[in-house]
C-alpha cells in the first residue's frame, strides 16, 4: 500500500511542474494507440480484395489500401519519433529541473545542524538519486495510457470481426501475464540475494581505484589483500547468477510448454473460424499479424507496470526529504548589546547518544573578543557553531541579539556573521568567484554583482597575490586550472572573510594549514580585521589567544576555566597546564 501511495504521491507531484508539456507529450502519443487498428482494419481490406481479385476493378482499387497502410505507418512513426524527441529533451528537462528546485529549496530550510550528520547527507543523496526515477513517473503514465487505448482498440477491432474472438485475445494474454509475474517474483528475490555481495564488490573496488585511499593502501602493501576481497564478492555474485541463469532456463523451458499450449489453441479457433466461413482470408491475416501485436503490448504493460512499482520504492528517499522536519522562527535579532546568551545549554548530535555540550552558560556582548580553547573533542568547535547559530540547543535556553533562538530565523543570524571553519571550501571555480562567494546574497535575497575593487584588497590582505587576475584564474585541476597548497586555500578562506563585511567574526582553527612562521603575521592581520567587532575565535594554538578579551576552556563538552590569559595563568589550572605543554615544544626545538 506503501508503494501506491509513493506512486499516487509522484504523480501528483510531477504532473503539476510541467502540466501543458505532459498534456502536449500525451497528445503527441495517441497515434500510436489508434492508428494500429485502423492499420489492420486496412490489411484485412487489402488481403481480401487481393484473395478476390475481380479485373472488373481499376488496379487503384486494389493498391489504396496498401498506399494507405504506408501513409499511417509514415505518420505513426513520425508522430513516435517527434514524441521521444520531445520526451527526452523537453518535457524530461523540465520536470527534473522542477524536482532538483525542490530538493534544493529544502535543503536550504532545513537546519543546518544536520550538515554535521552522515545520515542526513544520505538522504539528500538518496532523494537525488529517487528524482532520477521521478522523472520517468509521468512517462510511465502515458505509456500505460498509450498502451491500454492500444489494447481497447486492438481488442475492439478483432471482436467486431467475431465476438467469439475475444477468447483469442485470452489465449494470447493469460500466458505472458502469468510469465511476467513469476519473473518479477523471482527477479525479486535474486536483487535482495545479491544486494550485499553487490554492494562489497563495489566498495572493493572503489579502494583499489579512489586515489584519496590508494595512497595509504599502496603504503602498507594491502593492495593485495583488497584485491582478494574484490575478487572474493565477485565469485560469490557470480556463483548467485549463474544459479539464478539457471533457474531462468528451467522456468523459461516450463512457460514455453504452456505459451505453446495457449498459442496452439489461439491458432486452433482461428482455423476454427476460417474453415466455418466465420472469418475472410483477410481477417485470418489480421489475427496473425495480431496474434504479436497483442503479446507485445501485454508485456511492455507489465514491464512499465513494473517500472512504475520500481518507481513507487525509489521515490520514498525523496519525500522522506520533502517531508523532514522544518525548525525555523521567523523573528530577527535586536539591536542589544548583547551577541549571545546561554543559560544551562546542552547539546547532542542527531542519532547520538553522547552529550557533546553539557551546562553551558555564557554571555557574549558586542565587540567582545572571546578564544574557545581545549583539547581534540573537547566540545570547542561545537560551542562555536552554536554561538554562530549553526546548531539549535538541545536543552536550555539560547538568546541571540536579546530574543530566543528559536523563534529567529536561521538565515538571519548568519546574516550577521563573517566566517572561516576548519572544514573550509576549495571550491573549483575561479580565484575571484572563491572570495565572492562570502557575499553573493542582497537584502532582497537577489543576487549582488561582484565588486573586483573589494577582492582585489581581500586578496592582497590575505597575501595572495598571482600573475593571473583573479576573475581569470581558475582553480582545481579537474577543470585545467592551478592546484594550490592548504596554506594558499586557506588564505582564500580568509580572504572571504575579509570581503565579506560582518559585525561578527567566527574563526575556527584560522591558522591550522599555515606555517608557523607565517601564524604571527597573520594574527595581526587578524587582529586589524577584528577591530570594534564581536569575535569568536576556536583554536588550539594558544599564542593566537592573549590578546582575547575572555578565553574559555573546554572540557568534555564543560567549561572548565574562563577568564583572561592572566588570570588563567594565575590559577595555574587546565589552560596553565596546556599553554606549558605546548611552549615545551618550542623550547626543547
Amino acid at each position: 500500500m506503501k508503494k501506491v501511495g509513493n506512486i499516487t504521491k509522484a504523480l501528483k507531484l510531477v504532473l503539476p511542474i510541467a502540466p501543458f508539456g505532459m498534456a502536449f507529450y500525451l497528445l503527441l502519443s495517441l497515434p500510436g494507440a489508434v492508428l494500429p487498428a485502423f492499420m489492420l482494419s486496412l490489411q484485412k481490406t487489402a488481403v481480401d480484395r487481393a484473395a478476390f481479385y475481380d479485373s472488373g476493378h481499376p488496379p487503384g482499387y486494389y493498391i489504396r489500401p496498401v498506399l494507405m497502410m504506408i501513409g499511417i505507418y509514415m505518420i505513426m512513426k513520425l508522430f513516435e519519433l517527434v514524441s521521444r524527441q520531445y520526451m527526452e529533451f523537453g518535457y524530461f528537462r523540465d520536470v527534473f529541473l522542477g524536482l532538483d528546485e525542490r530538493i534544493h529549496r529544502k535543503s536550504a530550510e532545513i537546519s543546518l545542524e544536520y550538515y554535521d550528520n552522515a545520515g542526513y547527507y544520505s538522504i539528500v543523496q538518496n532523494a537525488k538519486n529517487a528524482s532520477m526515477f521521478l522523472v520517468f513517473t509521468a512517462n510511465l503514465a502515458v505509456l500505460l495510457v498509450i498502451l491500454v487505448l492500444n489494447l481497447l482498440s486492438v481488442g475492439t477491432y478483432l471482436t467486431s470481426l467475431n465476438p467469439v474472438l475475444y477468447l483469442f485475445v485470452v489465449f494470447v494474454s493469460i500466458p505472458v501475464v502469468l510469465e511476467k509475474l513469476q519473473a518479477a517474483k523471482y527477479q525479486a528475490a535474486f536483487v535482495q540475494d545479491t544486494v550485499q555481495p553487490a554492494r562489497r564488490k563495489k566498495y572493493a573496488f572503489g579502494l583499489l581505484c579512489a586515489s584519496d585511499q590508494k595512497k595509504e593502501i599502496q603504503h602498507y602493501g594491502a593492495g593485495d589483500y583488497i584485491a582478494d576481497k574484490y575478487l572474493s564478492a565477485c565469485r560469490e555474485l557470480d556463483g548467485k547468477e549463474r544459479k539464478h541463469i539457471r533457474q531462468l532456463g528451467k522456468r523459461g523451458l516450463a512457460f514455453a510448454g504452456g505459451k505453446a499450449l495457449f498459442h496452439c489453441a489461439a491458432l486452433f479457433l482461428m482455423a476454427f473460424l476460417l474453415v466455418r466461413g466465420k472469418l475472410t482470408i483477410g481477417g485470418f491475416s489480421v489475427l496473425l499479424t495480431s496474434f504479436a501485436s497483442l503479446t507485445s503490448i501485454f508485456t511492455q504493460l507489465f514491464d512499465h507496470a513494473g517500472e512504475i512499482m520500481q518507481t513507487g520504492i525509489m521515490s520514498a528517499a525523496f519525500f522522506e526529504l520533502m517531508e523532514f522536519e522544518i525548525r525555523d522562527g521567523d523573528r530577527e535579532p535586536q539591536d542589544s548589546g548583547e551577541y549571545v546568551r546561554l543559560t544551562h545549554v546542552s547539546y547532542r548530535y542527531p542519532n547520538s547518544t553522547k552529550t557533546a555540550l553539557q551546562d553551558i552558560s555564557l554571555t557574549v556582548k558586542k565587540g567582545e573578543r572571546v578564544a574557545i580553547v581545549g583539547e581534540n573533542g573537547a566540545g570547542k568547535t561545537t560551542l562555536a557553531k552554536l554561538l554562530s547559530g549553526f546548531l539549535l540547543p538541545a536543552e536550555g535556553t539560547m538568546e541571540v541579539g536579546g530574543t530566543d533562538r528559536m523563534m529567529l530565523r536561521e538565515r538571519s543570524i548568519f546574516d550577521q556573521i563573517s566566517a572561516v571553519y576548519q572544514d573550509y571550501g576549495r571550491y573549483k571555480l575561479t580565484l575571484a568567484e572563491n572570495v565572492y562567494l562570502s557575499d553573493t546574497m542582497g537584502q532582497d535575497h537577489d543576487l549582488k554583482e561582484p565588486d573586483p575593487e573589494r577582492i582585489g584588497q581581500a586578496l592582497a590582505w590575505a597575501d595572495l597575490l598571482f600573475d593571473t587576475k583573479p576573475d581569470q584564474m581558475i582553480l582545481g585541476k579537474e577543470f585545467g586550472g592551478r592546484e594550490l597548497s592548504g596554506g594558499q586555500w586557506q588564505r582564500i578562506a580568509l580572504a572571504r572573510s575579509c570581503y565579506r563585511k560582518r559585525g561578527v567574526l567566527l574563526f575556527d582553527e584560522p591558522t591550522a594549514a599555515i606555517d608557523p612562521l607565517e601564524e604571527m603575521e597573520l594574527c595581526g592581520k587578524l587582529h586589524e580585521l577584528a577591530e570594534e567587532k564581536t569575535v569568536i575565535l576556536v583554536t588550539h594554538r594558544l599564542g593566537a589567544v592573549r590578546n582575547a578579551d575572555r578565553i574559555i576552556v573546554m572540557d568534555s563538552g564543560r567549561i572548565a576555566e574562563m577568564g583572561t590569559f592572566e588570570e588563567l595563568m594565575q590559577l595555574q589550572g587546565c589552560f596553565h597546564n596546556i599553554w606549558t605543554e605546548q611552549t615545551k615544544w618550542y623550547q626543547e626545538a
